[in-house]
């Protein structure tokens, strides 16, 4: 199987012809218009990132089909998000914490919060689908176009990083 090579301008223009179509078939998918205009903007980033295809691959195919695989992605994460939030056990006892406790604890995430900040740009990145998008790391890896030693390196240098802030503080 042979593959063509994309260019930067048949993306460039795949995104005006289709813009508008893209984001409105996710808008039927997600039901919100920012979410399927951010959808909308990551399917083209994809595309530019995607440096070949194969020859029998319909480039307006393609970028539905890469669309529609966001949408169904984001509504997963959506139920799996929703799942956690409304699985809330309002029988067990909430143990009241005391002031001192309590100002602890929030000058811990506090630093927390400052710690991951302070990270480098695609560290905080992949820290960040982890820790609270909950990828895996063979999809962050593919979200990112990077190697899943280089998410766990990054995963690695993130958690010492944080680890350590809350140390020299605490």
């Amino acid at each position: 199987m042979t593959a063509i090579t994309l260019h930067q301008q048949q993306i460039v223009e795949l995104f005006r012809d289709h813009r508008d179509t893209v984001v409105a078939y996710l808008l039927q998918r997600v039901n919100c218009p920012d979410t399927a205009q951010d959808l909308s903007q990551e399917t083209y980033l994809r595309l530019l990132r995607k440096h070949e295809l194969s020859h029998d691959e319909n480039l307006t195919g393609y970028l539905f089909r890469t669309a529609e695989r966001l949408a169904i992605d984001f509504v997963r994460q959506n139920r799996r998000r929703e799942m956690r939030e409304t699985i809330i056990d309002e029988t067990v006892p909430c143990p009241a914490k005391q002031p001192d406790e309590s100002a602890m604890l929030g000058q811990q995430c506090q630093r927390l919060l400052q710690a991951i900040a302070g990270l480098p740009g695609q560290c905080r990145h992949i820290f960040l689908l982890r820790k609270f998008d909950e990828l895996s790391y063979h999809d962050i890896a593919k979200q990112l176009g990077i190697s899943e030693k280089t998410v766990q390196r990054q995963l690695v240098k993130a958690m010492l990083h944080c680890h350590q802030a809350l140390l020299e503080t605490g």
